[in-house]
């Protein structure tokens, strides 16, 4: 009998073309370079124009502008072009750096037009206007990566922007007050703490900046008017980092707002409401908000109105090649925004906008502007097009003498590690990568592999390891012997793998073997956060305590000069009047008093009160231990077989991990794989907030449990939870042997028995339901693992049930609200518990837009959501009205498909209507508030909240972490009425907006 033949065919990759021209990679690049005009390349797939792009650096250009069709077509090119730039290890001549300092510019655009009257996305305006003022002022840049819409948007002249920005050195003369108002009129705010970007602040002879486009914030020392030191700071602590010699500080929006700049703007907006007769109450309004930059909704519309603007070509030098990855998506991409913007303008008619031409760059006039320029069309494959009479025409379609770049993708690897997984069992899943490994081996390539962190590179390299491959840790305590046979594991933001035959090696990421991740920026370590948490909220006549003193009443700041140098401390008074002056940076030392109603009484400065409390309380501790020890060593005498350790299938699962772990998260999976492993019986809780990642430690829990062959039970407290948890744990152990089903009111009869049976005789590995899985009925063959989510929501009689199973399987508890009694067991000893208190940070940061109610933007908003396959949340906070909102919604948008759910349905309607939201029946839900918390669903990834101003910050906060959760962008639409009918609240959204 044989085997059956390969499920792929990698050795296609490595067939060269052989009708067209093969240079490889720095020969183009030179003869690109050699030659104005447009220059075509064909086989650019994966990795390889951001390759090409590298190269033409590498030759001798003195910049490359890199041309995208879409924002995230952007990101993978700059990850990419970072990866080059720093000189990716490769063992070919391309991985020398060609960008050390840095990441590439990125210009990106706004996803809805000028015309629109939304709030701008301050983040992505301040790194836009970051990036055209480092270009513009001629400071040090070698790619910037452009979208297609950014390209045909007009911006400001270069050399306004360059005015406007501020350069401070150390040991030069500073103007405190000119400083701050230039700031002020370039779009920062003016903040007590900064710890966000785009804000300063004045403290006496400090001045504190986050620079837009910078990772870290910045602190000006200053004596008299003299700067004395520059040091970077973290914002979490305030504490001061590193010394820098010279700053640079770039506007934080497109338009700088001063006198000059304002008188121009009423002028214009004064001309643009006469020609359409606006009245004049709201033409004042109009212009005096927009003259003096208030947030005004749909403010990118009237740019023209304080400078004119100009072509995004205008920034770049002549001499820097403009690369185009995927041509034919770029041109498609422009002439989209051109018709968005064409009717957009058709839109406003009748209200004050500037001409269409005034802020967009035409197609002829941007065809004019790139015939003078080096283009290079890289191509992913080789398709004739009609003859081409314009430049943007040439560029879709390559000539047929147009040379090869050589390079194919890895996208069948993934295919194949799946097929693999699915038809040969998880033991055989690495099979098509080692398969591929030797055939690369054989053909002389060198090999490099890219994983986004050191954790995930040394699971990849363990791995390979265990399978026999050599493998090199690229700067770390693996790496090998540096052969030439060994595989390269190397730490690098590479989103894309490539086969580069001609040049002699091969990538590939950690996506392309282990699935789609989502990397989150690593979260900066803090230690006193809580404090300044208490400081934005400190004010004078405020009781603190302090670490050695104890409780004393903070006064305020105070400046005095200490050995000829200005010092700013604060002032804390103690019983009999004493006074304690501490210098800002020993902060640290102080938090708020937080002992409960009423004020406290103070300490006496050098008495003995504060040491006396502090010793009761060690004493008390001491007291607390010994019990803990004596219900350890209770605990101790209960035992279970171990669960085996990791090994490679389990190191294999982790990798599939769509994210990254966050510190405290992956602190907790180590807390439970280290009770599972060991001989006593576990009973933990596993204590975060909503999406901080609690379900993923079940995930990992769970898979060691079935793969050492016990069953694993999962209790919910609703049945929507429970299919949640269903679909989760289905969609993540699909390529696996184990058996997963549901258990609940949803399930049939008949369906419900079938799964008791299984459960009984073991064909059924996982089941997740509600209190269900409590009844008589319910019998394992082989319970290894009961997961519990939300224990605090089960009654009494189900707890009992819980209680018994929990001497004799092990027990993971998971909450984010635990019940005191619960939180007592754990902080008291008699449970273990692992506390996530670090948020995720944003998987892809949730695009938040103020605006008020526009139907063509709600309508723009779920069409597009609906497009890419995905689901709209839209709520209104009111049952009364909240039918006709929906039938709204299906008025805009008939093909949608809608639910309504709020809190006067009856419960199992409820359930049924979330369930068939869950399920993909509806493309939009209309709901209340009741979508708030508890909703999980990867593929709803736009939320449109109608009234956002009838909400406090913390409730849109929640509303908006309902989304974001998948791979997608994820978008939050904030509706509020005109200000006019606004609440008090009405503020709040849009200040948070700005922030985000």
């Amino acid at each position: 009998m044989t085997d059956a033949p390969p499920l792929d065919a990698p050795e296609a990759a490595l067939a060269l073309p052989t009708e067209r021209p093969l240079p490889g990679m720095l020969a183009l690049a030179r003869s690109v370079l050699a030659q104005k005009g447009l220059h075509h390349a064909v086989d650019a797939q994966g990795a390889g124009p951001a390759l090409l792009a590298h190269a033409l650096l590498l030759s001798g250009a003195p910049a490359v502008v890199y041309v995208v069709a879409d924002a995230d077509a952007a990101r993978r090119a700059a990850s990419d072009l970072q990866a080059f730039g720093a000189g990716l290890p490769s063992r070919s001549e391309l991985s020398r750096p060609s960008n050390p300092e840095g990441a590439p510019l990125v210009l990106p655009t706004a996803e809805h037009t000028p015309y629109a009257e939304v709030h701008g996305d301050r983040r992505a305006a301040m790194a836009s206007a970051s990036a055209l003022f480092q270009i513009g002022r001629g400071l040090p840049w070698r790619a910037a990566v452009v979208t297609a819409a950014a390209l045909v948007r007009r911006k400001p002249a270069p050399a306004s922007l360059a005015r406007a920005g501020v350069a401070i050195e150390a040991e030069g003369e500073l103007d405190v007050r000119a400083t701050a108002e230039k700031l002020v009129q370039a779009g920062y705010l003016r903040v007590p703490v900064v710890e966000d970007p785009g804000t300063f602040t004045v403290r006496g002879g400090l001045i504190d900046v986050w620079p837009a486009g910078s990772e870290q914030p910045v602190r000006v020392e200053l004596f008299g008017d003299l700067v004395s030191t520059l040091r970077t700071f973290d914002p979490d602590d305030q504490r001061t980092l590193h010394e820098i010699e010279r700053l640079w500080i770039p506007p934080a929006r497109e338009v700088v707002i001063d006198a000059e700049t304002e008188a121009r703007a009423r002028r214009e907006l004064r001309a643009l409401c006469d020609a359409v007769n606006y009245p004049s109450t709201k033409a004042r309004q109009l212009i005096d908000d927009i003259a003096t930059g208030h947030a005004y909704f749909g403010l990118d519309g009237y740019l023209p109105a304080f400078s004119e603007l100009t072509p995004l070509l205008d920034y770049f030098p002549a001499s820097a090649p403009i690369v185009f990855e995927d041509p034919a998506a770029v041109v498609r991409a422009l002439r989209a925004e051109i018709d968005a913007g064409r009717a957009g303008e058709a839109a406003r008619t009748g209200t004050p906008h500037f001409p269409f031409e005034r802020l967009y760059v035409e197609l002829d006039e941007l065809d004019r502007l790139l015939a003078d320029r080096t283009l290079l069309a890289l191509h992913r494959g080789a398709v004739a097009g009609p003859r081409a009479v314009s430049v943007l025409e040439a560029l879709e379609a390559p000539p047929p003498d147009a040379p090869s770049l050589g390079v194919r993708d890895q996208s069948d690897l993934g295919h194949a590690v799946k097929a693999t997984r699915t038809q040969k069992g998880k033991a055989r899943a690495l099979d098509p990568l080692l398969q591929r490994l030797a055939l690369w081996r054989e053909a002389g390539l060198s090999v490099t592999i890219t994983a986004r962190t050191r954790t995930q590179a040394e699971r990849v390299a363990a791995l390979l390891g265990h399978r026999g491959v050599t493998v090199e840790l690229v700067d770390g305590a693996l790496a090998g012997d540096g052969s030439a046979e060994a595989v390269r594991v190397a730490v690098a933001p590479l989103t894309r793998g490539a086969i580069a035959v001609a040049d002699g090696f091969v990538l590939v990421t950690e996506e392309e073997i282990f699935g789609q991740r989502t990397h989150r920026a690593p979260a900066r370590q803090t230690t006193a956060r809580s404090f300044l948490e208490d400081l934005r909220a400190l004010t004078p006549g405020d009781a603190i305590v302090h670490v050695d003193h104890g409780i004393g009443r903070y006064l305020g700041l105070e400046r005095k000069v200490i050995g000829g140098v200005a010092v700013e401390l604060l002032v804390v008074e103690y019983a009999g009047g004493d006074k304690l002056f501490l210098p800002v940076y020993r902060l640290n030392q102080i938090q708020k008093y937080s002992g409960g109603e009423g004020t406290p009484k103070l300490d006496r400065l050098g008495g003995q009160t504060f040491a006396k409390t502090k010793s009761r309380v060690e004493k008390k501790i001491r007291q607390m231990a010994d019990e803990l020890l004596k219900l350890y060593a209770e605990r101790a005498t209960l035992k279970k077989p171990p669960l085996p350790p990791p090994d490679d299938d389990y190191a294999a699962f982790e990798a599939s991990f769509p994210y990254e772990e966050t510190r405290d998260q992956a602190n907790a999976i180590s807390d439970v794989i280290r009770d599972l492993t060991s001989e006593k019986v576990m009973d933990r809780l596993v204590c975060g907030d909503v999406g901080f990642g609690k379900t993923e430690v079940a995930l990992r829990a769970a898979f060691l449990a079935l793969n050492a062959g016990r069953q694993v039970a999962l209790l919910c407290p609703t049945t929507v939870l429970a299919q949640q948890h269903y679909l989760t744990f289905s969609s993540r152990l699909e390529n696996y042997p184990f058996v997963v089903r549901a258990l609940s009111r949803f399930q049939s009869r008949a369906e419900q028995m079938e799964t008791l049976k299984g459960l009984r005789e073991g064909r059924v590995d996982a089941v997740i339901g509600t209190h269900r899985l409590l009844s008589k009925d319910v019998h394992f063959k082989n319970l290894g693992l009961l997961v519990v989510d939300e224990e605090q929501r089960f009654g009494v009689v189900h707890k009992e049930r819980i209680k018994q199973l929990r001497t004799q399987v092990d027990v993971l508890t998971l909450s984010a609200t635990p019940i005191p009694r619960t939180l007592q067991l754990a902080v008291g000893g008699l449970r273990d518990m692992s506390l996530i208190a670090t948020p995720p940070v944003d998987r892809r940061a949730i695009r938040t837009i103020t605006s008020q109610f526009d139907p063509e933007l709600v309508r723009t908003a779920i069409e597009r959501e609906l497009e890419r396959g995905g689901q709209v949340f839209y709520v209104y906070n009111r049952v009364e009205g909240i039918y006709e909102r929906a039938e709204r919604v299906r008025e805009l948008v008939p093909r949608a498909r809608i639910a309504v759910g709020h809190g006067q349905m009856t419960e199992e309607m409820l359930e049924r209507t979330m369930l068939d939201f869950v399920h993909g029946e509806y493309d939009v839900l209309v709901a209340t508030a009741i979508v708030e918390s508890g909703l999980d669903i990867p593929r709803a990834n736009t939320i449109i909240v109608d009234r956002a101003d009838l909400f406090g910050l913390a409730q849109l906060y929640q509303l908006r972490g309902r989304v974001g959760r998948g791979s997608e962008r994820a978008y939050c639409y904030l509706l509020v009425p005109p200000p006019a009918q606004r609440t008090a609240r009405a503020g709040a959204p849009s200040k948070r907006s700005d922030r985000n």
